[in-house]
C-alpha cells in the first residue's frame, strides 16, 4: 500500500535511506584499504587480511538474498531497523576487540546486516511510490551501488592518511548508523507493514551456507596451508563439495526451494550466472591486487586508492544507457562492449611501466582507469540476459539468485587472484635471479657503485635483493592483469551464446 507524506519529508526520507544504503555498501570497499592494518594490529600476517573481507561477503550475499523473506515475515520497516541495530552492535565490537578470531567472527553479522539493509532500504522506499515508479527506485539504488568501488576505497584511505586507524573507521560507522537509526525510527514508527507467515527452506539455506563458508575458507587459507597437502584444507573442501551435492539434490525435490537450481536448465540463466560471478569476482580480485601492489611499492592507503575514482566518469551516462538499451533491445552488445572495455583496461594495466620507459599511450593511467568504468554497464545487461525465457513469477527470484552468486564471487575472486599473484611473484623472482646473477657485469657494476657510496658488501646485497623482489612483484602484477585481460576477452565473445528473442 502506498504511504502518504509531504514533499519535504519525502525528500528527506530519500536522503536518509540513500545515506544508510551507502554506509552499508561502502562497509566493504572502504575497509579494503584498511584490512592489512587491522590484521597487523591484531597480530596476524597480511595473508589473513583477505579472510576478513571474504567472510563479510558471504554474510552480505546471504543477507541480500534473505531480505525479501524478512520483509514479508517481519515487515519492511521493522526488518530494516533491526538490521541497523545489528550493524551498530557489530561495529561496536569490531572497534574494541583485540582478538583476531572474534574480529573475524563479527565480520559475518556485519555482512548479513549490510546485505539486508541494502535491499530493505529499497523495499521501504517503494512503499511510498506507485508500482509503475518502482523501476525508478531500483535504478536510483543501482546507481548508488556502482559508486562503491570508486568512492569507497578513498574514504578508507583518507582515514589512514590523517592518522585515524581502522578502529576509528568502525566507530565512525557506529555513530552514523545510530544517528540514521533514530531518524528512520521517527519516520517509520507509525508505518503499517502487512506481514504474513511465509515458509523458508531452512535446510537449503543451511546447506548453501556451509558450502559457501567451506569454499571461502579453502580459497582464503589455501595458499598459507599449502592447499591439498593440508588436512585442514582437505576437510573443508570435502565438506563444501558434500554440502553442494546435497544442496542440489535437496533443492530439486523441494516445493519452495531456497535457491531454484532448475533455473540453470535455462541456457541464458546459466550463461549470465556463470559469466557474471566470474567477471565480478575477478574484478574485485583485480581491485585488491592493484591496491595491494601500490601499498607494497610504498604508496599510502589513500594514494593506492586513487586509481579507482576515474571509473566513475562512465557512471552518469553508461549505466542509464545500459538500463535503457538492455530493457528495450538485445542486451548482448551492451554486455560485450562492457567486457571488452574491462579487457582493454586489464591489458593496459598489465603493460604499465613503473620505470617510465614506454609510450605515452600505455602510460596514460587516467585513460585506462576510465575504461574500468565498463563495469557499471554490466549489471542491467547481465540481469536482462538471466531472466530471458523465464516466467514473470520467476524473474525477480532469478535476479535475486544472480545477486547472491555475484556477491559470493567476491569472497573467492580476491583469494584466487592473490594466489596467482604469489605464484607469479615466485616465478619472476627465480627468473630474475637466474638472468641477473651476481656474476652478471651489470650487477657487479651496480654492487660496486653501492659500495662506492659507503655501503658494505652485505648492505649492497640487501639493497639488490630488495630491488629484485620489487621488480619481480611488479612483473607478477603485470602477469595477473594479463590473465584478467585474456579472461575478459574470452567472455566478450562467449556472451553471444545467449539466445535473445527479437523485440
Amino acid at each position: 500500500m502506498r504511504q502518504q507524506m509531504d514533499k519535504v519529508s519525502f525528500f528527506f526520507l530519500h536522503l536518509v535511506l540513500s545515506t544508510e544504503f551507502l554506509l552499508a555498501v561502502y562497509s566493504s570497499s572502504a575497509y579494503a584499504v584498511l584490512n592489512r592494518h587491522a590484521v597487523g594490529e591484531l597480530g596476524q600476517s597480511p595473508s589473513h587480511a583477505m579472510w576478513t573481507s571474504t567472510i563479510f561477503f558471504i554474510g552480505r550475499a546471504l543477507g541480500m538474498f534473505l531480505s525479501p523473506w524478512l520483509s514479508t515475515a517481519y515487515g519492511k520497516a521493522r526488518s530494516l531497523l533491526g538490521a541497523i541495530i545489528i550493524l551498530i552492535l557489530s561495529n561496536f565490537i569490531l572497534a574494541l576487540t583485540t582478538d583476531f578470531y572474534l574480529f573475524l567472527f563479527f565480520r559475518l553479522p556485519l555482512g548479513l546486516a549490510a546485505g539486508a539493509v541494502m535491499m530493505l532500504c529499497q523495499y521501504v522506499l517503494m512503499d511510498f511510490y506507485p508500482i509503475s515508479k518502482w523501476p525508478f527506485v531500483t535504478t536510483l539504488f543501482g546507481f548508488l551501488l556502482l559508486t562503491t568501488f570508486g568512492f569507497g576505497p578513498p574514504f578508507g584511505g583518507v582515514l589512514q592518511e590523517y592518522r585515524w586507524n581502522w578502529r576509528d573507521y568502525f566507530l565512525i560507522n557506529l555513530l552514523l548508523h545510530m544517528i540514521l537509526f533514530w531518524i528512520l525510527f521517527v519516520f517509520l514508527r507509525k508505518k503499517n507493514d502487512i506481514t504474513r507467515s511465509v515458509p523458508l527452506d531452512w535446510i537449503g539455506l543451511s546447506l548453501l551456507t556451509v558450502c559457501f563458508f567451506s569454499f571461502q575458507i579453502v580459497v582464503s587459507r589455501g595458499q598459507d596451508e599449502d592447499w591439498y597437502n593440508s588436512f585442514f584444507i582437505n576437510c573443508f573442501f570435502f565438506l563444501g563439495m558434500s554440502s553442494l551435492v546435497y544442496f542440489i539434490v535437496w533443492e530439486l525435490g523441494e516445493k519452495e526451494p531456497f535457491f531454484d537450481v532448475r533455473h540453470f536448465l535455462k541456457l541464458n540463466f546459466s550463461i549470465a550466472n556463470v559469466l557474471g560471478p566470474i567477471s565480478f569476482g575477478v574484478l574485485y580480485g583485480a581491485f585488491s591486487v592493484l591496491i595491494g601492489a601500490l601499498q607494497q611499492l610504498g604508496y599510502t592507503s589513500f594514494l593506492s586508492s586513487l586509481p579507482l575514482p576515474p571509473m566513475l566518469f562512465c557512471l552518469p551516462f553508461l549505466y542509464p544507457l545500459s538500463v535503457f538499451l538492455s530493457n528495450r533491445s538485445d542486451p548482448r552488445p551492451v554486455a560485450s562492449l562492457c567486457f571488452a572495455l574491462l579487457s582493454l583496461f586489464c591489458y593496459m594495466t598489465s603493460n604499465y611501466d613503473f620505470f617510465n620507459r614506454r609510450s605515452f599511450f600505455i602510460q596514460t593511467v587516467l585513460l585506462s582507469q576510465i575504461l574500468l568504468g565498463g563495469m557499471v554497464g554490466l549489471l542491467p545487461a547481465i540481469n536482462r540476459i538471466s531472466i530471458e525465457d523465464l516466467s514473470k513469477r520467476n524473474q525477480q527470484k532469478a535476479i535475486n539468485e544472480g545477486i547472491l552468486l555475484r556477491t559470493f564471487s567476491f569472497s573467492i575472486g580476491g583469494g584466487l587472484l592473490g594466489t596467482l599473484l604469489e605464484h607469479r611473484t615466485a616465478f619472476q623472482q627465480v627468473r630474475l635471479v637466474e638472468t641477473r646473477s651476481l656474476f652478471d657485469p651489470q650487477v657487479v657494476e651496480f654492487l660496486q657503485r653501492l659500495r662506492d657510496w659507503g655501503l658494505d658488501s652485505m648492505q649492497a646485497l640487501k639493497v639488490y635483493g630488495n630491488l629484485v623482489s620489487q621488480r619481480s612483484y611488479i612483473l607478477a602484477v603485470d602477469d595477473t592483469f594479463r590473465f584478467c585481460a585474456i579472461l575478459y576477452l574470452f567472455i566478450t565473445f562467449f556472451i553471444w551464446f545467449a539466445r535473445i528473442k527479437k523485440t
